[in-house]
């Protein structure tokens, strides 16, 4: 009887080494796992799918990176120097009046985009041409990598001479040579009452 039972301890034993081994062989096969098809690799977290017709692998790339195998971050393709080409469309100041121009309305500078710690956001430096506002966090869009909101809570920074940014976005248009943007600001005027703007902003690509 003992001998039996343990005849069955060992079988046992040995179809559980069995089935582990099968499942440990069926995870490490290539092509099993989610993010590899075949031994084509979707880096960055990307998902990886395979036309079960024509054998053609396709990456699903996560929010904030892009490219054939997903190598590629999306701000790479703002990260530059722009010229910047800001106009007022808008103001709630007695001397705003479009009829008659009594305030400039539109301005000319030069801003940089630059990288942060994420791949789903940027910075702007230089804004309003003033090189104390700088560090300015876009964060593009998790539907439309085309699209970018500007993140008024970085903007803390600019409330030292009562200057804030209230509102903002903007999109990556004409094969990524162009930014069209919106900004709504406030600022405090010289009679102590504050003034609300609305801009169009256009920034190209700037040539050294």
């Amino acid at each position: 009887m003992g001998m039996k039972t343990g005849n069955r301890l060992i079988a046992g034993a040995f179809t559980l080494v069995c089935v582990i081994a099968v499942i440990w062989g069926s995870c490490t096969k290539p092509g099993d796992n989610l993010n590899t098809c075949n031994n084509y690799v979707c880096e960055n977290g990307g998902y990886c799918s395979m036309d079960t017709l024509t054998k053609k692998v396709h990456c699903f790339c996560p929010v904030g990176f892009e490219g054939t195998n997903c190598s590629v971050r999306t701000v790479d393709r703002y990260v530059d120097t722009w010229n910047m080409m800001q106009i007022r469309t808008g103001s709630d100041s007695i001397k705003y009046d479009t009829a008659y121009n009594k305030i400039i309305d539109t301005v000319y500078y030069v801003v940089m985009l630059k990288k942060t710690a994420t791949p789903t956001t940027f910075f702007i430096d230089n804004f309003s041409s003033n090189p104390y506002y700088n560090s300015i966090i876009c964060s593009i869009d998790t539907g439309d990598k085309s699209h970018f909101i500007i993140d008024t809570f970085s903007s803390y920074h600019l409330m030292w001479d009562n200057y804030h940014l209230i509102a903002g976005q903007g999109n990556l248009i004409h094969n990524d040579s162009m930014i069209r943007a919106d900004l709504i600001t406030r600022h405090l005027s010289p009679t102590a009452n504050w003034v609300n703007d609305t801009f169009a902003m256009f920034l190209t690509r700037h040539t050294f």
